[in-house]
Formats: structure tokens, sequence, C-alpha cells
């Protein structure tokens, strides 16, 4: 399986579209298609891990007290 993450391009594109996209290109096998399909789903998930922390930074720092 792929141990490395795919390009990820800087406007978001809906996830469905890009799904269906990974499905209907021409993969030479099953196991080539399931890597693309794994790498982009480990792309999205460490996006989403990454805007969890930073959502959870910001309101930590809202609500330290100032002073």
């Amino acid at each position: 399986m792929a141990t490395r993450t795919s390009n990820i391009p800087e406007q978001p594109i809906d996830t469905y579209a890009r799904l269906a996209h990974l499905l209907r290109s021409p993969a030479p096998d099953r196991e080539a298609l399931l890597d693309r399909l794994y790498e982009e789903l480990l792309a999205r998930e460490s996006k989403a891990y990454a805007a969890g922390w930073t959502d959870a930074l910001t309101e930590a720092r809202r609500a330290r007290p100032r002073g």
C-alpha cells in the first residue's frame, strides 16, 4: 500500500467529485485503485486533523484570561 500522501490542490474540490474521478480513472489493477483511494483519504484526514488543531488553539486563546 502507498505510504505517501497525494499533492492536494489549494482550491477545494468536492469530495464526491474527487472520489468519482478516482473511481472512473483507469487503474492498472485493484491494488493500484485502492492505493489511490487510500492516499486521498489520508490526505483529507491529515488536512481535517490539522484544521481541528487550529480550531482548538484558536478557541483556547480566546478562552485564556487576559491580564
